[in-house]
């Protein structure tokens, strides 16, 4: 009886195919690398992308924050029968690089997680490291969540929304660990709200505003969900700046009720620019792949091609957009 096909790709994922799959992502990471780094250290950036799914049967994404790797896997069949996978591309990527086994730190990712938060704690380690953004220095965790705490796909996107803050107010709504905050008060916002669900994430934020030398009262943390956040201020506060990036589903919402950025951008988009002044500008942002942004009636630019940084393929990665109101 012939085998099925299932049964081929499993037995074929041996510790040949491991080998040779681990060489092939060693020469890639360290030609990557050789390209990469002295053009980002010129920007003083020791955040940056290494390898981004390039080849079709590795499945993986490298990233490199100042002398540590982040090797994520994205888990499949294929790779479910053969555990030995991940660290094997790991400590291929660490030979190539000269590093020591400790600079390397594993993920295994899924395209469609199980339920769960946003941002899972994995363990409970607590360590972490200072890495370079251009002027501005943020916290990075490597170990303990599923995200590392900085998403390095808006390093340019940051810089952008920071060129408008200067003499303005900021809003950040679902902050994570505050980095538009920082490169907001950086170039000179008078005043900047953090707003997340996450009371771990806000303490993060503070500490990377402390690390900027940027905390002080003008720069408040708000410990709510979004929408009613909004909801709370609406016709009472408003700022001249927001940054919008909400998750693609949360189950966490005003009166118990789900988000879906699909369905529910629109009105959140439209709440938001609620709470901004004359003119005001909304940088909203997704990573959902099947985005189809709903838009009409409004003074929106999509600003994707000038957000995706260099190091990264997927120039899908998230959707920008700027929205005048």
């Amino acid at each position: 009886m012939p085998p099925k096909d299932n049964d081929k790709s499993r037995r074929a994922l041996d510790d040949a195919a491991i080998a040779r799959q681990a060489e092939m992502l060693g020469n890639r990471v360290a030609k990557t690398h050789k390209k990469l780094a002295p053009a980002f250290e010129r920007r003083n950036v020791g955040a940056f992308r290494l390898y981004d799914r390039d080849i079709p049967e590795i499945r993986a994404v490298v990233d490199w924050y100042e002398g540590h790797l982040v090797v994520g896997e994205y888990a499949r069949q294929l790779t479910d029968a053969a555990p030995e996978w991940l660290p094997a591309m790991g400590a291929a990527c660490a030979k190539a690089l000269k590093l020591p086994d400790d600079r390397v730190h594993l993920r295994r990712r899924r395209t469609r997680p199980q339920e769960g938060q946003r941002y899972e704690r994995l363990e409970q380690r607590g360590a972490r490291i200072e890495v370079r953004e251009g002027a501005l220095k943020y916290l990075v965790n490597l170990d303990d969540f599923l995200d590392v705490g900085l998403f390095c796909d808006h390093r340019e996107t940051r810089l952008l929304v920071s060129k408008e803050c200067a003499g303005k107010s900021f809003l950040n709504l679902y902050a994570y660990t505050g980095s538009f905050t920082c490169a907001a008060a950086k170039a000179g916002a008078t005043r900047t709200t953090t707003v997340d669900a996450s009371g771990i994430y806000l303490d993060w934020a503070h500490d990377n505003l402390k690390l900027n030398g940027l905390d002080g009262p003008m720069h408040e943390r708000k410990q709510v969900e979004a929408r009613e956040f909004l909801k709370r201020i609406e016709g009472r506060v408003q700022f001249d700046v927001a940054f919008v990036d909400p998750p693609s589903f949360s189950s966490k919402g005003p009166d118990g009720g789900d988000f879906e950025v699909q369905r529910d951008h629109r009105k959140l988009i439209d709440e938001t620019l609620a709470v901004l002044t004359p003119g005001g500008v909304l940088w909203f942002s997704t990573n959902h792949q099947r985005f189809e942004p709903e838009l009409e009636g409004l003074n929106a630019t999509e600003r994707t091609k000038d957000t995706v940084p260099v190091d990264y393929r997927n120039e899908q990665v998230h959707r920008v957009f700027r929205v005048v109101k």
